[in-house]
């Protein structure tokens, strides 16, 4: 049997944990976000040995419901009212509808790793719940959109007498939109951010609230909630007037830099240095940075032990990029000029070098757990892997029971 027992899982609940089961273990490691017990569960987790590394531990009577979602988690008017009690677990984005106090009240707490989306009277009442993000409360009666919500022809056809709102930004740049229809209706709009088509503005802006920051973009602008590279593939499809929610990379082929007549980015622009100028020069306003893109060499992925050497580096030119490798030694007689200029390392646990070429190699890491002296004790080899591995058993789960 397996000397020790590493557990990494999203959720752990340890309410009905037996200490016979986990005797054995010489060491027990739980890597979770929330671990459930109870007030004598504890003694037993406290009697083994046991090392928990939690951001939350919540204590719960075993007749308790625990309900876990991970991902985007909705509780509507509709839904069926609880006949027991729950405590609900939200690893993603939850949003509470209007008219459900029924569905809420079994709730016994809530833990939420990401967002809160409620009515403004739900919000104020709500008890024993923890949110580890952001919590948006919006206007009691309002009907709510997505994040990014587009206002055109279709919803001005389909619109009723409501507030609509939406937690991030609406988008009103159809030229199909008829703001009568809208008037007529009895739709008015809440949200942070409109973006609207420069003939639309004098028509809408009555609806809108006047807390919204309005964004005026000229008309036929296409707006893109997303990354995008910027080639001719992307204007046939969008046309050549950009607004872009996100990321824009350049392509060698900077040929569709031409055809541009407006271009914002609401995020970093990535480009080739022989184009930043041209990029510079249709560029109408960007939040980001414009970044020089690097051309890209050899890569080494995906390994438990790598050695990088002089003769590696010596044949990319271009540069060589080492991700998601359990160990990575850097040989002793790489010069560190060679090392900044053609070595990244990424994602990696552990980067050992000759304590001579530690600052070198530090510079060149990204998202690495340790980089140390490749001497001593502390030196680890493909052997100390394996017989590790032997004698431990790793379970990994989004939920686990103990």
């Amino acid at each position: 049997m397996a000397k020790k027992l590493i557990i990494n899982c999203a959720s752990c609940d340890a309410r009905n944990i037996q200490e016979e089961n986990y005797a054995n273990y010489e060491a027990i490691t739980v890597n979770c976000a929330t671990i459930l017990t109870t007030s004598d569960r504890k003694n037993v987790l406290n009697r083994l040995p046991f090392t928990i590394n939690c951001a939350n531990m919540v204590e719960l009577e075993r007749d308790v419901d625990f309900r876990s979602i991970n991902g985007s988690g909705e509780i509507k008017s509709g839904d069926a009212v609880p006949e027991t009690k729950f405590y609900m677990l939200v690893n993603g984005a939850l949003t509470i509808g209007p008219d459900t106090q029924k569905q809420l009240a079994q709730c016994v707490g809530m833990t939420i790793n990401g967002s809160l989306t409620c009515p403004e009277s739900i919000c104020a009442n709500l008890t024993g719940v923890k949110v580890n993000g952001s919590t948006t409360c919006y206007p009691d009666g309002a009907t709510v959109l997505k994040r990014n919500a587009v206002i055109d022809k279709l919803f001005s056809l389909r619109a009723k007498n409501s507030l609509y709102w939406s937690a991030r930004r609406m988008i009103m740049v159809d030229p199909e939109l008829d703001a009568e229809v809208l008037r007529s209706k009895g739709a008015s709009f809440s949200t942070k951010e409109v973006i609207v088509a420069k003939s639309k503005i004098e028509a809408l802006i009555d609806l809108i609230d006047e807390n919204a920051e309005i964004t005026v973009v000229p008309d036929g602008t296409a707006v893109v909630s997303d990354d995008i590279t910027l080639d001719d593939a992307t204007l046939r499809r969008y046309g050549n007037q950009l607004y872009v929610i996100g990321d824009v990379t350049v392509p060698e082929d900077a040929t569709a830099l031409d055809e541009l007549k407006y271009l914002n980015v609401r995020g970093n622009a990535t480009v080739p240095e022989e184009h930043k100028e041209k990029l510079l020069g249709v560029l109408t306003e960007i939040s980001g940075e414009v970044k020089i893109s690097k051309p890209k060499g050899a890569t080494l992925e995906d390994k438990p032990f790598v050695k990088i050497t002089r003769w590696m580096l010596e044949q990319q030119p271009m540069g060589l990029d080492v991700s998601d490798c359990a160990v990575v030694k850097i040989a002793d007689d790489i010069p560190k000029e060679l090392i900044a200029e053609r070595l990244h390392i990424s994602d990696c646990g552990v980067v050992k070098c000759s304590e001579e070429l530690e600052d070198a190699v530090t510079m060149v890491c990204e998202d690495v757990g340790q980089v140390g002296s490749s001497g001593g004790e502390g030196d680890i080899g493909i052997g100390d892997i394996i017989k590790g591995a032997l004698d431990t058993k790793v379970i990994n789960a989004a939920e686990y029971v103990l």
